[in-house]
């Protein structure tokens, strides 16, 4: 570069540059919004010492406070996870990060994974898997119901996969699979266990030694009653040795032993990997104290009266449950089946335009085929579970097709025990006979009740 080119690009003060300006400032609206219930399957309404936390004071990643605040959080997810394990910690991310880290950090290229899959979130598994080049097996089952240990053995044994992956709570399809034992059954065939608890961690029992497993991820935005952001992450001694022996590399952003060293696992190190959100840092610790002064079995229990009362609420307005048996439903998530006819976009939108409560329909395998609802973590109440159906049985009703046709029930010898409709004379056409059975029918499909 020429003296004389620098010399130009020096004098090129910031009031010289405006003229270079050519997107001019947005117009951004000050939006009026109304806060609705949050009932979906996620994300779920903080609590309110959450919100405060977020007005903690930002902190150096390198300094005694952040340092005691991760050390209190990792305390923390080992009584959430119920492990004794060291190598806890949490990634900056949602729970997608967490599952690329489990798989990528455990499962190297042409390494096989075998996916028990029922929901999205397995199918998002499959994706990640395949994108890092590794062997990834899904088997399949109907998206309504969850596997038998004697299907999921099968396919072990064939495939010796180096590990297994399986949706606790899937709150795509309103799932719950069982755990127990399920690792001891992986280790049989000489695979890890690796778990997705995002939407069940909290809400239902699970016990991560007890039941032998690998590896395990969660986020905050559901039933811990936080913003999404971090996601917690566990890992037992048999998935360390698993990492400390690979011969490939995962993502430098999601490499666990890196994070470790960050989290001080082993109690010997902290070296600066990145910047976590301090605020969020503050949030996720709230939310792990909202669950420990609680305590694990009186969250659980919590959970399960509450949307036990739920249930009933719905039976008594005749809805459908999507999943048929009642061992195989997910205590933080409802998927419910509208009557023929309904539909799944208008019912959501009408409650939440007229009731204010967020309820989501169907995704993946689902959708256009149920209504998903949360009531967990601090909308886990009676009192919430009965705005939630009282709302959905006023939707159901706005919502059922009018047909301004008038016919009579019995009359004498049949009253209370037929209905009398007359076609005769001006109305003796095809077309009044085809709008009175269709509208029979319609009716007939609206006040059918399930038998669940």
């Amino acid at each position: 570069m020429s003296v004389t080119v620098l010399v130009k690009c020096l004098e090129r003060t910031p009031d010289m540059l405006a003229s270079k300006i050519i997107i001019p400032v947005p117009k951004i609206e000050n939006r009026k919004f109304t806060k609705p219930l949050l009932c979906g399957p996620g994300p779920c309404d903080v609590w309110p010492s959450v919100a405060e936390a977020l007005n903690k004071p930002i902190l150096s990643p390198m300094c005694d406070e952040y340092f005691n605040l991760m050390a209190d959080i990792r305390d923390s997810l080992k009584y959430l996870f119920q492990t004794k394990s060291k190598l806890v910690l949490a990634i900056s991310g949602s729970g997608h990060s967490a599952m690329e880290a489990t798989i990528t950090n455990l499962i190297g290229p042409n390494e096989t994974m075998l996916i028990a899959t029922r929901g999205i979130w397995d199918e998002r598994a499959l994706n990640i898997a395949q994108r890092h080049n590794i062997k990834a097996i899904p088997f399949r089952i109907p998206f309504n119901t969850t596997f038998s240990y004697e299907h999921i053995e099968a396919e072990l044994k064939k495939w010796k996969p180096t590990a297994l992956f399986v949706t606790h709570g899937d709150s795509s399809t309103g799932t719950v699979q069982k755990l127990d034992g399920l690792g001891e059954l992986c280790h049989k065939y000489g695979a890890l266990l690796i778990v997705d608890t995002v939407v069940s961690i909290g809400g239902v029992p699970f016990l991560m030694d007890e039941w032998g497993v690998d590896a395990v991820y969660t986020s905050t935005q559901k039933v811990l009653s936080g913003p999404a952001g971090i996601s917690p992450v566990a890992f037992s001694e048999r998935a360390e040795e698993k990492m400390n022996n690979r011969k490939h590399q995962p993502p430098f952003y999601l490499d666990i032993k890196l994070l470790a060293q960050q989290w001080n696992c082993y109690g010997n190190t902290r070296a600066y990997h990145h910047t976590l959100c301090s605020p969020m840092l503050w949030a996720l610790l709230q939310c792990l104290q909202e669950i420990n002064k609680r305590t694990l079995p009186k969250f659980w229990k919590t959970h399960a009266d509450v949307v036990g009362h739920f249930h009933k609420r719905l039976r008594q307005y005749g809805f459908n449950f999507l999943v048929p048996k009642a061992e195989d439903r997910l205590a933080t998530v409802t998927t419910v089946v509208l009557p023929q006819g309904y539909d799944y976009l208008k019912f959501v939108k009408y409650m939440r335009e007229n009731y204010n409560i967020l309820i989501f329909g169907g995704l993946g395998p689902t959708a256009g085929k149920a209504l998903r609802i949360g009531i967990m973590g601090v909308n886990a109440t009676i009192e919430v579970a009965d705005a939630v159906a009282d709302g959905m049985a006023g939707t159901l009703k706005a919502l059922t097709k009018s047909y301004n046709i008038l016919i009579f029930g019995g009359l004498g010898p049949t009253a209370g025990k037929a209905l009398r409709i007359g076609i005769m004379g001006v109305n003796a056409t095809i077309e009044v006979a085809d709008a009175v059975a269709d509208g029979m029918a319609g009716t007939l499909k609206a006040l059918t009740k399930s038998s669940l």
